[in-house]
């Protein structure tokens, strides 16, 4: 009898829990580089339809999905963010990236074109609650006070940071009846500035500290940091590379972080996040890397740890720290703040859609922190976290968590300050700066795959999401000296476009070797989603009749110098076996017989 009661209780307690409604769940839109109130709509399947929710700058509530879907956020003007939209979350704000760059940013952007050295601040100042604009709103920055326009935006010109400049500078936002916030630590940074600050009466006097990597302006000195310095690239022919990219793994489109603000704003640790933000994956990376890593290094350090960065936040998307958000915005998890800097935006742009991947699986946990090196400096006073220092001093690792030994030359007599694993941050900018001049692939390399002799995790080899397929070429009969052109589709399933690819084409028969044909390699800028691309290729007149196997590929021009070289990136290849067939001068290109 007993047992009947404790079944009945257990069937009682689920039919209850069954008739409860589901807790409401909050929604808002908002433009995820200006922050201001999008009209949007939500799309996503229940029961046998598409159900669509209004959404606006301010939360509203709505019914929440039974269980996770697939919905899509659209929007005139924006990119549709693609989500998948869960129970668990009780207030989200969908940050949707506009399709062109807001018209102040262009006019900076045009002021600074051509001058390294200038530099800007501009911005938004938005009420927190609904994105609406605060104009009058005062911002007070290294001796300049500016007031934010009718539609919340500021723009302040800064003076240059002079040679090894490593002062830093205090940030006041303040507005009547919404208080003030307090930014920090800003380091003088060259380039253009963009900041989102979301004023609240309730977060009256907020105070942020901004320090990058957490190291003191003496430690900062000590790396020889110049923040004036032009963009810096190796020397091609010092590093050629030869890396094993994966081909076709497509990054998540979006990524749920946690805020403690609905504008996406505040930043907060794990178990102080009470809301839900999603955005692109990209936008995440564009967000973090300057919090993450120091905006004037080196463009081949930046372009490193933007794939870490992206690599690290995608993992999270398949591995959620709670089941409202993926992630957190703090350095709990990994920092992501409402700024960017021009500096890092390129490198982000020059990257978009890599990560890392270990034997066949998806993006992995690529960690990194400040100085790897295997030796504590008992005087620096810096926090060295990690508990295995046997690697020693000149190598970086921590073999007790499965990080084995490295040689880094540029570690060696660096305190370690931080745990050891994966990508060392400081030792990053070391390898890309002058005398090493490394480009960013085989700094990714080297730390994760050991230059591709690792073991353990460190085996780890960078992803493509960029694929090729149904390759076709007209006319497919030549002569020799004659030209044909080649179709292929290409996908591209990074969440914004690669715009500096080269298409590349060979040719190959057994006892013949390859046939290239440089001078039609071809640039190219390939949008997101699926498009038919092409280019020529010219038979030499030489040529041996037969029939040739066609390999096409894209290549990432990682020197920048619009040619296919060794020390570019091949991200995609194809091959058509048999695809050419060369004649021996007896027919004429379209495919008939000479006359005698």
């Amino acid at each position: 009898m007993g047992i009947s009661l404790r079944l009945f209780g257990l069937v009682l307690a689920l039919w209850t829990l069954a008739q409860t409604p589901a807790a409401a769940l909050e929604l808002a839109a908002r433009d995820a580089v200006s922050g201001a109130p999008v009209d949007a709509v939500l799309l996503y399947p229940h029961e046998g339809r598409t159900r669509q929710l209004r959404l606006t700058g301010r939360l509203e509530a709505v019914e929440p999905p039974a269980r996770p879907v697939q919905a899509i956020a659209r929007a005139d003007g924006y990119r549709d963010l693609r989500l998948t939209l869960y129970p668990a979350a009780s207030r989200m704000t969908l940050l949707l990236d506009p399709l062109h760059e807001p018209d102040a940013l262009q006019r900076i952007s045009a002021r600074t074109l051509g001058d390294p050295s200038a530099r800007w601040m501009q911005g938004w100042v938005r009420r927190a609650e609904d994105g609406s604009p605060v104009p009058g709103a005062r911002i007070q920055f290294e001796g300049r006070l500016v007031r934010s326009d009718a539609e919340g935006h500021f723009e302040i010109e800064l003076r240059p940071c002079g040679p090894g400049d490593l002062s830093r500078s205090r940030l006041r936002v303040s507005a009547d009846g919404l208080g003030e916030q307090v930014f920090d630590g800003l380091l003088c940074t060259p380039g253009i500035q963009t900041r989102l600050i979301a004023l609240d009466a309730k977060r009256a006097h907020a105070q942020e500290s901004i320090g990058a990597l957490d190291r003191p302006a003496s430690a900062l000195a000590g790396a020889g940091v110049d923040p004036s310095g032009p963009v810096f690239l190796p020397d091609r022919a010092r590093t050629p590379l030869d890396l094993a990219v994966a081909p076709g793994l497509a990054p998540p489109p979006s990524i749920r972080v946690g805020f403690a603000d609905a504008a996406c704003t505040a930043s907060c640790c794990t178990a102080s996040c009470t809301h839900t933000c999603t955005f692109s994956l990209e936008t995440y990376v564009r967000r973090g890397l300057n919090d993450e890593w120091i905006s004037s290094w080196n463009q081949s350090s930046l372009r490193a740890g933007s794939i870490a960065y992206r690599s690290y936040g995608a993992w999270r998307v398949d591995h959620p720290i709670r089941p409202a958000f993926d992630i957190c915005s703090s350095a709990c998890c990994q920092v992501n703040a409402p700024n960017t800097v021009s500096s890092t935006d390129s490198a982000v742009a020059r990257t978009p859609g890599m990560m890392l991947m270990r034997g066949g699986s998806g993006p992995i946990s690529s960690e990194y922190s400040a100085e790897n090196n295997g030796w504590d400096d008992p005087d620096d006073g810096r926090n060295c976290s990690n508990a295995d220092l046997s690697c020693g001093n000149g190598f970086v690792g921590s073999p007790a968590t499965g990080w084995p030994c490295l040689a880094d030359a540029v570690a060696a007599g660096r305190g370690c300050f931080g745990h050891g694993r994966g990508m060392s941050q400081w030792g990053s900018f070391r390898w890309g700066d002058a005398p090493h001049a490394k480009f960013w692939p085989w700094i990714v390399d080297h730390y994760y795959n050991a230059n591709g002799a690792g073991s353990g995790l460190r085996t780890a080899v960078m992803s493509s999401p960029v694929s090729l397929q149904n390759v076709q070429t007209q006319p497919a009969a030549l002569v020799p000296g004659a030209s044909f052109l080649i179709q292929v589709e290409a996908t591209n399933a990074a969440g914004a476009a690669h715009d500096h690819l080269l298409i590349g084409a060979s040719l190959y028969r057994s006892g013949v070797g390859y046939i290239d044909d440089s001078a039609n390699d071809a640039p190219l800028a390939l949008a997101p989603g699926s498009a038919s691309i092409s280019r020529s290729f010219d038979l030499p007149a030489g040529v041996a009749p037969g029939s040739y196997d066609l390999w096409v590929s894209l290549y990432l021009d990682v020197d920048e110098d619009g040619e296919i070289s060794s020390a570019d990136l091949s991200l995609a290849l194809v091959t058509a076996p048999g695809a050419v067939q060369v004649g021996d001068g007896g027919l004429f290109e379209d495919g008939f017989e000479a006359t005698p």
